[in-house]
């Protein structure tokens, strides 16, 4: 009740309405009961002066001493006399009020008293009886009375205007006197009230301004990217905030007054490293902070965390010591460290390929002018071949004429004999077909490095014209190694390709890397046969189209979404970076203002589209 006074803006005004009703209500009370004093005073007055008249002044021994005294009959406001029904003076002949009076005493009534307030002057009457005493039968011996009887009254005559000019003085008083008080009651009241509400306010300030900060530090502690628990020195959780009971995979009131390394240790055997437990103790004994401590926690749902945590006391202390731990998942971080160190190693191996990819362009000119040599030179032999063989065809002719001689059959026996040695037929054949297969291995070994200078080549920072198939398959000679022992390649390419305008050494980039991921693709699927990568070519709606599928394990359907974000790979570790497939969009759709596009079945295989406009917009 009280606060809700002092909550409200006229909250000074109560107390005065409270003391206001209050002194009203004495003022009243004290006014009636001085207005019913007046008839009391009197009725008090009229009874005195029946006592001391009925003592003094009919006693016969002060009537013989004192008749003067017995003679007066005024007192201040006040007017007696005796009266008798049979009296033998006649200033005692009682009046019809006092005659009443007697018959009421005669009738066992001890006084008689009423008001007369109407009549001029006002005044109230008492009248109390007299009694035959032995000393008055001397006097009174006449009217027939015995000792004990009513043998008169005092009447007593009280004016009531002294007594009313009294009373109204006093009214005056009390009222001056309420009016007073209220006024100092009120003011000190209201004075008191607003002290009381200042203290008040602040108090409820203060309390808003505690809440306040404890709101903030709650919301601060609550908003935190890490875990923040406060430990007893026993290790029991005395407070944990909702980000320290995500990260293990509980709610709060699950961790408070538990101990911290049962939570985040489960059944870790107790000879296993602990850290927390060891770094919360050497804090408690010490009072020095540790910090960027990796350690690993148990997650509700059963796997590990990996987490950073630290531990510093509290500088204020209550109802024992108590330390503060945060902690931090890093697993994102840790496994961001190992991509990363993959990547290097990845990065590492490019660098090392881009390194043997110049050197083979080097090797590739300088292997390219001997192979001319050797496929120039084996072209001579064959054409050498050949005339031998057309000798040896003379010569046979001449052998089976000249057996006609008898002279020369000696000679002709012996080298008869000499071409059954050597299977001058077999010798013949084979180094026709040796030949042939050195031409056409030396024609292969050509082609390879031209595909690869070619290939290597820097290429220009400007878009020229270029034949789409010949970079297929400059690209396909390239990467041999990578699908010659798990596919066989089929190349189905148009004849009548136009010539696109393009940045040739990306574009034979993109290629490699997509028949790349097609043997690796075919590879993964552990078949004992080989597998067929086929890429075709054709010109249509005023684009090439190159195609490049597989029969390969095709593409998860949870993964489909995914394949052309930076980083994402679906190889073992060191296989892949998960960048081709991004850069590869990056060239063909951003460079060349093409399609990039896949369709896949799963166990079935892959085909990507690669779909280049002829008459590319110029940007």
């Amino acid at each position: 009740m009280l606060i809700r006074l002092l909550q409200s803006t006229y909250y000074w005004i109560f107390p005065i309405i409270f003391w206001l009703a209050l002194t009203l209500i004495s003022l009243i009370w004290n006014l009636s009961v001085i207005d019913h004093s007046v008839e009391k005073i009197a009725f008090e007055r009229g009874q005195i002066m029946y006592e001391m008249v009925r003592q003094t002044k009919i006693n016969p021994v002060l009537m013989t001493n004192d008749p003067t005294l017995f003679k007066k009959q005024n007192v201040k406001d006040i007017q007696y006399r005796t009266v008798s029904s049979k009296p033998m003076n006649p200033e005692n002949i009682s009046d019809a009020w006092e005659r009443k009076a007697l018959t009421q005493f005669e009738q066992g009534a001890t006084f008689k008293f009423e008001p007369f307030l109407n009549q001029e002057p006002a005044h109230f009457r008492y009248m109390g009886p007299v009694y035959m005493q032995e000393q008055c039968l001397h006097c009174h011996g006449y009217e027939g009375k015995k000792v004990g009887d009513i043998r008169g009254g005092i009447s007593v005559k009280v004016l009531s205007n002294p007594i009313i000019a009294a009373q109204d003085e006093a009214r005056q008083i009390m009222t001056t006197l309420h009016f007073l008080g209220f006024l100092v009651i009120s003011v000190t009241s209201s004075f008191l009230m607003s002290q009381l509400r200042k203290h008040w306010l602040k108090l409820k300030l203060t309390q808003q301004d505690l809440k306040e900060k404890e709101q903030f530090l709650s919301d601060v502690t609550n908003s935190m990217n890490e875990g923040f628990v406060v430990l007893d020195i026993d290790g029991l959780v005395k407070y944990a905030n909702p980000e320290s009971a995500r990260l293990i995979g509980r709610s709060v009131m699950e961790m408070l007054d538990r101990r911290f390394s049962q939570i985040v240790y489960g059944d870790r055997e107790p000879n296993q490293d602990k850290r927390i437990e060891t770094a919360v103790m050497d804090t408690f004994k010490d009072g020095v902070i540790r910090s960027d401590i990796d350690d690993i926690f148990s997650h509700k749902a059963g796997y590990k965390v990996d987490i950073v945590f630290s531990v510093s006391p509290m500088l204020r202390i209550k109802n024992g010591k108590h330390v503060v731990l945060t902690f931090s998942d890093i697993s994102e971080r840790k496994r961001a460290d190992r991509e990363r160190m993959d990547l290097e190693r990845q990065l590492n191996q490019t660098h090392k390929m881009e390194a043997v990819g110049q050197l083979a362009g080097g090797i590739a000119h300088e292997i390219n002018t001997p192979i001319q040599y050797i496929g120039d030179n084996l072209k001579f032999i064959k054409e050498s071949q050949q005339d031998i063989e057309n000798l040896l065809a003379d010569y046979a002719q001449l052998s089976s004429k000249a057996k006609q001689q008898p002279e020369l059959e000696t000679i002709l026996a012996k080298i008869d004999e000499t071409i059954d040695e050597i299977d001058l037929e077999y010798l013949t054949e084979e180094t026709t077909n040796a030949i042939d297969q050195s031409i056409a291995g030396a024609s292969q070994v050509a082609n390879i490095v031209l595909a690869m200078k070619e290939f290597a080549h820097p290429g220009s920072k400007d878009m020229a014209l270029a034949d789409m198939n010949r970079i297929i398959g400059n690209a396909v000679a390239v990467c041999k190694n990578e699908w010659k022992y798990v596919a066989d390649t089929k190349l189905k390419l148009s004849d009548n390709l136009p010539n696109i305008k393009c940045l040739a050494g990306e574009i034979s980039q993109v290629v490699l890397n997509i028949i790349v991921n097609a043997a690796h693709a075919i590879e993964a699927t552990q078949q004992e046969e080989k597998g067929t990568i086929t890429i075709t070519s054709e010109f249509k709606d005023e684009q090439v189209e190159i195609r490049i599928s597989d029969t390969g394990t095709g593409i998860p359907k949870e993964a489909q979404e995914y394949v052309f974000n930076p980083f994402f790979t679906t190889k073992d570790v060191g296989r892949g970076t998960g960048q081709g497939l991004t850069i590869a969009q990056d060239i063909i759709v951003g460079k060349h203002q093409g399609e990039l596009l896949f369709e896949t079945e799963q166990g079935v295989g892959t085909t990507f589209i690669i779909r280049l406009p002829v008459n590319r917009a110029e940007t």
